[in-house]
């Protein structure tokens, strides 16, 4: 078996593959190695040079995923596919620098490290050609990483490193599978025996393909850093299920609004329609933003959409009910009525996890 492997995702990166694999077969060539690449299902051909490629060269395997998409999970996935004692994690547009692989592997077998980073930000590392705004947004989130991290490391943040088998072993059913820094999610799992060690590069710049760092990228980190700092409790998902409840109210009333005033319509028909529409946007927001790890889309979208009109329409029964019987019982308005909110939109969160986003 390799005693060496190196984890690849790639989409839509086949004028990058086989440069990639000239490389890797240059640094390498004198260890136990293999690289697996994992190919989200591209369109470019990319996984079909793969397939080429693997026939011939023993040291080349491909995983080609069907109906899932993710930095992160094809990172773990391709890691549990191998018994390797060291794996490396890099990307396949030739922006890191494959020659710091053996580095980053014998800093793990000499057991300095169970965790070898290459980083940008350490000794002579450097960040290359980035322009002003992106190198500021790169410092700005890595100083937002560190308040999370549990190991020291100048680059949490980076997606070139190496760690010891025990590591993802142990942390694979804790990492945000759609999340898209899987460094940074490690270096924050507690209950492991992380020790760092890092190894300067400079990042190259794209020859090939499109950069896939996008709003979607920003989003996911942020929730991870979220997430992580609340130590994965749950009250992070129920905050950012409060805020999206609040954001309704907002379009409740703008609703109300204007079916009143602009449409003439009664007041009846007028809050019965704002409600719906509160509902409607807040269920479209949780499946973005709160839920977004487990997104419904087609028919379970649908029939999310359903159920969660329930699950508001009961949480408003307990709403009112708890507040009724509260200011029955002498409780001023104001307590009786944030009680009942407040009880409404745990009811309401309980059963969206349970029965709309199931597995969160």
């Amino acid at each position: 078996m390799p005693q060496y492997a190196v984890v690849i995702p790639t989409l839509n990166e086949r004028d990058n593959i086989l440069p990639t694999v000239e490389r890797l077969e240059n640094v390498l060539g004198s260890l136990d190695w293999e690289a697996i690449f994992v190919d989200d299902d591209s369109g470019d051909g990319t996984w079909q040079l793969l397939l080429s490629i693997a026939r011939t060269k023993r040291r080349i395997r491909y995983i080609r995923r069907l109906g899932r998409r993710g930095l992160s999970s094809a990172c773990v996935e391709g890691m549990l596919s191998t018994s390797a004692t060291y794996i490396a994690v890099m990307d396949a547009d030739l922006q890191h620098d494959a020659a710091i692989l053996p580095a980053l592997f014998a800093a793990l077998a000499s057991s300095d490290a169970t965790v070898a980073v290459g980083s940008r930000y350490s000794g002579q590392g450097g960040i290359g050609q980035w322009d002003k705004t992106r190198a500021r947004m790169s410092r700005f989130a890595t100083a937002l990483a560190a308040s999370a991290l549990l190991a020291p490391c100048t680059d949490p943040m980076s997606g070139f490193f190496a760690i010891h088998r025990r590591i993802i072993d142990k942390t694979a059913g804790d990492i945000f599978l759609s999340g898209f820094k899987i460094l940074f999610d490690i270096l924050t799992t507690p209950g492991v025996d992380l020790r760092v060690k890092e190894i300067p590069y400079t990042f190259n710049a794209r020859i090939h393909g499109d950069t896939k760092l996008n709003t979607s990228v920003m989003i996911d980190f942020a929730w991870l850093l979220i997430k992580k700092i609340c130590h994965r409790l749950p009250i992070a998902n129920f905050a950012m299920f409060c805020f999206v409840g609040l954001s309704g109210v907002g379009v409740h009333f703008a609703a109300l609004y204007l079916l009143l005033h602009v449409f003439a319509q009664s007041f009846v028909m007028s809050q019965s329609i704002a409600t719906l529409c509160a509902m409607t946007s807040n269920y479209i927001l949780n499946n973005k933003i709160t839920f977004f790890s487990n997104e419904l889309r087609g028919m379970s979208f649908v029939k999310g959409y359903f159920f969660f009109c329930l699950a508001c329409t009961f949480g408003a029964c307990v709403n009112v009910a708890i507040a009724q019987s509260l200011h029955t019982a002498s409780f001023s308005w104001f307590s009786a009525a944030a009680a009942g909110i407040v009880a409404g939109a745990a009811i309401n969160y309980i059963t969206s996890k349970l029965f709309v986003w199931k597995s969160i």
